[in-house]
C-alpha cells in the first residue's frame, strides 16, 4: 500500500461535522481538505489533486440539487466520485440523487465498515478494509515461529505479528487470541500471506502478514464492531447547521 494518502475534498456547512468527517477520514488514510460551499471546493480543486469528493447533504433540497449539478458539471470534478451522507433514508431521494451523477449515498449515522469500504473502492484504495493498530497477544498451536507473538494491526481480513523470523507466504496457522475487554477468545485459522524481514531500513515492523481463513460470521461482527468502535468510539455528529 502506497504511503501517500489520498485527498478527498469535503464540503460541509457546519464546523462540527467538518471536524468529525476529517478526523474519521484522516484516521482511515485519507487526507481531507476542507470547503463549506460546494463554490470553495471548485476553487480547491484548481490547485490540488482530489481522488473523490465528499458532500453533507444535510440542506435543504434547492441547495442539494444545485450543488449536485454544479458538482457534476464542473470542467475538474466532473468525473471525480461524489458520495453524499445524509440523515434521510428515503429510497426515492436516494435513487434522485444516484440517478443525478452521485457515485453512493451513505445515511447517517455512518457505519464505518460501509463507508470505508465504498470510499476504498470509489478512490482505488487496494485495501478494501481498514485496519487499526493493535497490540494483541497472539498464541499459535504450531509453535512457530514462536508459541506467542505481539500484533501490530489488525483488520476484518487479518492481522500482523511482530517477528524477526517469519515464516513462508503459504503457510497455514492455527491462531488464539482475545480482543480488549472481552474474555471470551477468538480461534481461527490464518495463511501468511505477506513478510517483512529486519532490514536496515526500518519502514516497516519485521513480521508477517496474516489473513484468516473461514471466518464464522460472528467473529467477523466481533472484529468489525471493535475495529469501528476504536476508530469512531470518540467521535459524535453534531449538526449545527
Amino acid at each position: 500500500m502506497s504511503d501517500k494518502k489520498k485527498q478527498v475534498i469535503i464540503i460541509c456547512q457546519s464546523a462540527a461535522g467538518q471536524m468529525y468527517l476529517g478526523i474519521l477520514l484522516n484516521r482511515i488514510w485519507f487526507a481531507p481538505i476542507l470547503a463549506r460551499t460546494t463554490d470553495e471546493a471548485i476553487h480547491l480543486a484548481r490547485t490540488n489533486d482530489f481522488s473523490l469528493v465528499l458532500y453533507d447533504g444535510d440542506v435543504v433540497e434547492p441547495e442539494l440539487k444545485t450543488a449536485i449539478k454544479l458538482l457534476k458539471t464542473d470542467q475538474v470534478l466532473a468525473d471525480l466520485p461524489l458520495v453524499v451522507c445524509m440523515t434521510r433514508d428515503d429510497p426515492k431521494a436516494i435513487q434522485s440523487l444516484l440517478s443525478a451523477g452521485c457515485s453512493a449515498v451513505l445515511t447517517k449515522p455512518l457505519d464505518f465498515s460501509i463507508m470505508y469500504g465504498v470510499l476504498a473502492r470509489l478512490s482505488g484504495q487496494p485495501r478494501t478494509t481498514s485496519r487499526i493498530a493493535v497490540k494483541i497477544n497472539v498464541e499459535i498451536a504450531e509453535g512457530i515461529p514462536e508459541k506467542n507473538l505481539m500484533s501490530v494491526n489488525l483488520s476484518e481480513g487479518g492481522i500482523y505479528l511482530r517477528t524477526h523470523k517469519p515464516l513462508s507466504e503459504g503457510e497455514l496457522l492455527h491462531i488464539k487470541f482475545s480482543l480488549p475487554h472481552d474474555a471470551e477468545p477468538i480461534e481461527i485459522a490464518a495463511d501468511v500471506v505477506r513478510t517483512s524481514s529486519l532490514s536496515t531500513q526500518f519502514a516497516v515492523e519485521p513480521g508477517m502478514g496474516l489473513r484468516f481463513v473461514d471466518m464464522p460470521e460472528d467473529t467477523l461482527l466481533k472484529i468489525r464492531n471493535f475495529i469501528q468502535w476504536e476508530m469512531t468510539g470518540d467521535l459524535e455528529w453534531k449538526s449545527t447547521i
